[in-house]
């Protein structure tokens, strides 16, 4: 897919997502960096967190194309709905080597931005017309400016009942974010509630002498679907946890790729 080619999605991309790149140089550079870390394929369990949509495939792909198959975090919007138990089942099945456990994990909201820019909007195969991503989102927007908001936990319908009551706080009472701006806000809380996960699986592990070292990665942001099938990522926090101390880095796609 060429910029050139599309311009309106090339606009819509610098001015909702600046700084944007092409997934498979997002999961290159991350590879690269932890590397140099002392992570590798042989001893680092991937973690994803993306989507249940279908069209968020190629980031986990690709993922698991650099670090071997990956534990998915699968949930509507990429909400980490597994929660504790999920994250800490994750954290005994990565390797051990040198006494360390190493795991990073990927965590991703997405949107999509179609070729003449529209916002939300994606071409998919055997549909005529273009339909919504995120459409957990999409939906949820809905109810916001219809003003027919339900509240009230549905059984038959959990992540997407556990999706509103995580995010309602996040947007105030009465607003109505546009979709870039929610789906900004929903992966502010994804990294959010994985450290959060992570902070209390630690703390509880020290108290019952049940740690053991580990170093850990997370890469969140924003998955976005092009046309032609081109997926970016727009990094939104990036940083390295190693023995403790948290290692914050600007992307760049300046470091050399792994092959």
């Amino acid at each position: 897919m060429s910029r050139a080619d599309n311009p309106g999605f090339a606009e819509a991309l610098d001015r909702h997502v600046p700084g944007a790149v092409l997934e498979k140089e997002f999961i290159a550079e991350t590879a690269s960096r932890l590397r140099c870390e002392g992570f590798s394929k042989s001893n680092t369990l991937a973690c994803v967190a993306l989507c249940r949509d279908e069209i968020t495939r190629p980031l986990f792909s690709g993922v698991e194309r650099m670090w071997g198959s990956a534990f998915s975090f699968a949930g509507l919007a990429g909400m980490v709905t597994a929660g504790r138990t999920g994250l800490a089942a994750a954290i005994h099945h990565a390797p051990i080597e040198d006494g360390r456990r190493r795991f990073v994990i990927y965590a991703m909201a997405h949107i999509a931005i179609n070729a003449d820019g529209t916002i939300g909007r994606v071409e998919r195969p055997g549909i005529p017309e273009p339909s919504s991503a995120c459409g957990a989102l999409v939906a949820f927007r809905d109810e916001l400016r219809e003003g027919t908001l339900e509240v009230e936990f549905d059984r038959y319908d959990t992540e997407q009942s556990l999706l509103k009551h995580r995010l309602l706080p996040l947007i105030g009472y009465g607003n109505v974010p546009d979709l870039v701006e929610l789906t900004k806000l929903t992966v502010t809380a994804i990294e959010e509630d994985l450290r959060e996960i992570l902070r209390s699986l630690a703390a509880g592990w020290r108290a019952t002498d049940r740690a053991m070292p580990g170093d850990a990665a997370i890469f969140s942001g924003i998955q976005i679907h092009g046309p032609d099938g081109v997926n970016f990522v727009w990094p939104l926090s990036v940083h390295i946890e190693l023995g403790g101390a948290l290692h914050d880095y600007e992307f760049s796609t300046e470091t050399p790729q792994v092959p």
